[in-house]
């Protein structure tokens, strides 16, 4: 670990902000300093029917104004604004910003019921992945070269608020649920044209599975064009271990990785606890964490760029 020693501490990590659980009705859908409510609360202003990537480009401009008509019709008669809170019936189709978005960041407060299944398109493209499952939500599911899965599992109990925020770059998105990361700069690909880059700009949409949905909280700042220039690239870790004690394993990864680790380890178990074969080649640093963890049978969370590990509960 660069400019820290390993330490076995036990702390409360405290909650990150802007979490589900805490909004008062007074307090929803105001937007934190920077952004703007993309969903004010009230109507469905900024939003309307989905007309998908494809069928944009391939209409002609009457027969797309037509059809935007259309689905805005039958888009209203599914999506309604009771007491602060977007909700969809389970019964039409999904919902999109009138507005197109190329890079930005993006908060969104989003509730399902048992066997719920929803999603964030970003540029019209599927999708931060929303649904009650196992695996969790967050991953980029459509992905079929790069990660499509979650980090971590993160979602409140079902029937509960969870607090999305999307950072997209480029191609490349990072998702934290509830504070925890579940995805880091990850790229997103190309749903509708497979293999080719994806659009500079479209429409974010939330995504129906025949379900009952609620959203509120949505808010969005944009960020330049050439933000992407501006990022850092993501970090990629390269290590191999045979049989080493986890304390040695996580000083290597905080070192080829560039990161702080704390290990929060207080009878020692963990630390010593012996590690198969491991061999991570080009991992994002955050998937690097996530593999030894389980190989070791512990847990992490990250907060203020510092990874925390402890024995899984």
């Amino acid at each position: 670990m660069r400019g820290r020693s390993l330490r076995a501490i036990v702390v409360a990590l405290a909650a990150a902000g802007l979490l589900a659980g805490a909004a008062t009705a007074q307090e929803l859908n105001r937007p934190p300093k920077g952004f703007v409510a993309l969903f004010n609360g009230r109507d469905l202003t900024n939003w309307q029917g989905v007309v998908t990537m494809r069928e944009r480009a391939t209409l002609s401009p009457e027969a797309l104004k037509q059809l935007q008509e259309k689905r805005n019709e039958e888009m209203r008669a599914h999506w309604s604004v009771q007491n602060g809170i977007l909700v969809y019936d389970g019964k039409g189709n999904s919902l999109q910003t009138v507005k197109d978005y190329g890079n930005f960041e993006l908060y969104v407060d989003w509730k399902i019921e048992k066997g719920g299944d929803s999603g964030i398109y970003l540029r019209g493209n599927p999708q931060v992945q929303i649904w009650d499952n196992p695996i969790g939500s967050g991953g980029l599911f459509n992905n079929k070269k790069n990660p499509s899965t979650p980090l971590t599992v993160a979602d409140n109990p079902v029937g509960q608020w969870n607090t999305f925020y999307i950072r997209m770059v480029g191609d490349r998105v990072t998702v934290r649920l509830n504070g925890k990361l579940v995805v880091d700069q990850v790229p997103l690909e190309n749903y509708w044209e497979p293999g080719k880059p994806l659009p500079a700009r479209g429409p974010i949409e939330l995504q129906h599975h025949g379900n009952r949905l609620e959203f509120r909280n949505i808010f969005i700042r944009e960020l330049p064009d050439d933000a992407a220039a501006l990022e850092p690239p993501a970090r990629m870790v390269t290590l191999e271990v045979n049989q080493a004690p986890f304390a040695q394993v996580i000083q290597l990864l905080a070192a080829n990785g560039a990161v702080d680790i704390i290990l929060k380890d207080p009878d020692g178990r963990l630390s010593v606890r012996q590690v198969g074969f491991i061999s991570i080649k080009e991992k994002p640093i955050a998937r690097a964490v996530e593999l030894v963890c389980r190989a070791a049978g512990a847990e992490w969370t990250l907060d203020g760029g510092i990874f925390y590990i402890q024995p899984k509960r």
